[in-house]
């Protein structure tokens, strides 16, 4: 049988493009974009025009353009008719089905970091539970919204399945600009940090099915909220 004739691998090389100064630069500011989306420091519907983002980050308007580009081909921003660029507003649909996928690869993640964690991945853990706890207490809601980002992603990475993590950021870029609507009122109610207590607890134990169960009930009080939040946004 005649086999199929394959391209050499010089060949195949020769045949990609090379990346230029202005590619490494759009992928640094897209990092950068997609952390502050993550960490909520965006207000949902705010405008990212290309010039502010470039003058934030002392870079040209290509890799600004770029990167916003990127990423609202991915659905994290939108992209309006005139060919601005916002922050999507989150819909109580939207929030619904979020909070599904959330919970089952959330809840994942926690399960196989309970299995792969180090002693001191679980005391970075409560350092950073720590802070969130006195970020609340100083009302520095801000601050604390950045804490919970590397709260919960130290304790995904620890599970050591890069694709999975991938896809909760994902969610988490679709989600994290409204947390800044939930607050001061979620951090009054303190729900969400003491349910983080319970998730260090569980960790220090290594109680996998504790740690999952009290991963869930954070997504669900965030998504409560944030429903919430949007059902009364027009009063």
């Amino acid at each position: 049988m005649e086999r199929l004739k394959m391209a050499s691998a010089p060949d195949a090389l020769e045949t990609l493009t090379p990346v230029g100064r202005s590619d490494t630069l759009a992928q640094k500011v897209r990092t950068q974009l997609k952390e502050a989306v993550m960490a909520g420091r965006f207000a949902p519907g705010e405008k990212l025009t290309i010039r502010s983002v470039a003058g934030a980050l002392h870079v040209s308007l290509t890799p600004a353009r770029e990167a916003l580009y990127n990423l609202a081909s991915e659905g994290v921003l939108e992209m309006r008719p005139n060919g601005s660029v916002y922050v999507p507003e989150l819909t109580v649909a939207r929030i619904v089905e979020l909070t599904k996928i959330r919970v089952a690869l959330e809840s994942l993640a926690a399960r196989e970091a309970v299995t792969q964690i180090s002693d001191a991945g679980i005391a970075e853990i409560a350092a950073l539970n720590n802070a969130m706890i006195e970020r609340n207490e100083s009302k520095d809601y801000s601050a604390l919204i950045a804490i919970n980002w590397k709260f919960h992603f130290t304790l995904y990475r620890a599970s050591q399945m890069d694709h999975l993590v991938r896809l909760i950021e994902g969610c988490w870029l679709m989600t994290g600009s409204s947390l800044n609507v939930i607050y001061p009122k979620f951090g009054e109610v303190s729900e969400g940090i003491s349910n983080h207590v319970q998730i260090v607890r569980a960790l220090e134990r290594r109680d996998a099915d504790r740690v999952a169960l009290a991963i869930t009930t954070d997504i669900n009080l965030a998504s409560d909220a944030l429903i919430c939040a949007v059902q009364h946004s027009g009063d």
